[in-house]
């Protein structure tokens, strides 16, 4: 998975657990508020059934009784009505015993009810008959039930416990890209083998037009170039060592040819490891031998314009390689164009008046190892050489298809 999708998964994600505390203060703040809204609308009921009594002698009338039960019996949010006299305390109640008012209240000028104010909602008025004033009547309604509350928890729990699984989905079934495997689409392998074919056009792209803005080659190049002879006697020197020794080749002053496959390696490990992306180029002049003040002369330019000396390896005795981390096969294109036009330009005149030809494919998001990039590579070279008017070749591979053809193959 891209580094890109893990952002924007973990920033969905963290909104999500954001969002699930406060939905449940919202639907707690409006079940609250309209439970108030309800109590209120019953309260208006209550006090117009009450609306009769004049006195409190009234209230033993039996038919007011009758219907006060029945009313507190249809409210099922409704928790107390207490019917009180000023100084006097308590004369009619419904429930006759409740936790809400307790027995010490009832002889109180004024009954306080005892309740707590974040569920229940406590409303009182006077008795619109009592012409003494005194008649007042209190009713106590939970507006916040146990039920609303245990909703809201439930619903918010849910909603983490599945983004939760969403989240081991989305990264438990993420395409694997197997570590190691080179294995190529029919497709790309056959194109590999015969760039010419019909059809391959799709996976290889010449080089941009748009100028890209590098450091022209220093002009000290062409004045560190030995003459002829010393070229040769350092091919000798080379050749009776028999293989390589310390990091640079003697002849180019770039890497040993055998160094290139491990470093490769290395460094497409290091690119998975960041998810960046990684390009190899290889260069080739026809005619070029490491007998040639051309081939000192070439690889100077590529030690001067690439950079980074231990990325660039000697290759044959007509070409070179280079290393491009976190260099796209789109920027690699514009890189190597810059590099021709001003190797071309710079090189002395003895370097040779044959062209230059390279060939370059990228790591392009999947887990490729140096044997196949290289063969990539190489395919887009043998097609710069002999597709006409085209200097430079890269190899476009296709990722989904590429992991596609490797799970049918359950690698």
């Amino acid at each position: 998975m891209k580094k890109q999708r893990y952002i924007a998964l973990f920033s969905l994600s963290l909104v999500l657990v954001l969002l699930a505390p406060a939905s449940v203060v919202l639907r707690i703040a409006l079940d609250q508020t309209q439970g108030k809204r309800a109590a209120r609308e019953n309260f208006a009921r209550l006090t117009a059934l009450l609306a009769p009594v004049a006195r409190a002698s009234d209230l033993s009338a039996p038919g007011l009784r009758k219907d006060l039960e029945r009313f507190y019996a249809s409210s099922p949010s409704l928790l107390l009505v207490s019917v009180y006299e000023r100084d006097s305390g308590v004369r009619w109640r419904i429930p006759a015993r409740s936790d809400y008012l307790p027995a010490r209240e009832n002889e109180a000028a004024i009954p306080q009810p005892s309740y707590p104010p974040q569920s229940a909602y406590l409303l009182a008025a006077p008795l619109s008959s009592d012409v003494s004033g005194r008649l007042a009547v209190d009713a106590l309604y939970t507006v916040l039930p146990q039920q609303a509350v245990f909703v809201a928890f439930r619903d918010a729990a849910l909603g983490l416990g599945l983004l939760l699984v969403l989240l081991l989905f989305v990264i438990l079934l993420d395409p694997a890209r197997p570590r190691g495997q080179s294995a190529p689409s029919p497709e790309e392998e056959a194109c590999a083998e015969d760039p010419s074919l019909e059809g391959c056009d799709s996976i290889y792209n010449s080089p941009l037009e748009d100028d890209f803005d590098i450091p022209a080659l220093s002009p000290e190049v062409a004045a560190r170039l030995p003459e002829e002879e010393s070229l040769e006697s350092k091919a000798l020197d080379a050749a009776a060592v028999g293989g390589p020794g310390g990091l640079f080749s003697p002849l180019s002053g770039l890497g040993w040819e055998s160094y290139l496959e491990a470093r490769l390696d290395s460094e497409l490990s290091r690119s998975a490891s960041f998810e960046q992306d990684l390009s190899l180029l290889l260069i080739l002049q026809d005619g070029l031998s490491p007998d040639k003040a051309s081939y000192l002369s070439l690889a100077a330019a590529i030690g001067d314009f690439f950079s980074f000396k231990d990325l660039a390896f000697e290759r044959g005795p007509d070409g070179f390689a280079v290393i491009l981390p976190n260099i796209d096969a789109e920027h690699g294109l514009r890189m190597a164009e810059e590099f021709l036009r001003k190797a071309t330009a710079t090189l002395p005149a003895g370097s040779g008046p044959n062209p230059i030809f390279m060939g370059l494919s990228s790591r392009a998001g999947r887990l490729v190892d140096a044997v196949r990039l290289s063969h990539e590579a190489g395919a887009a070279l043998e097609r710069a050489k002999t597709e006409a008017g085209s200097h430079i070749v890269a190899f476009r591979p296709d990722p989904d298809r590429y992991r596609i053809y490797l799970a049918s193959k359950n690698l």
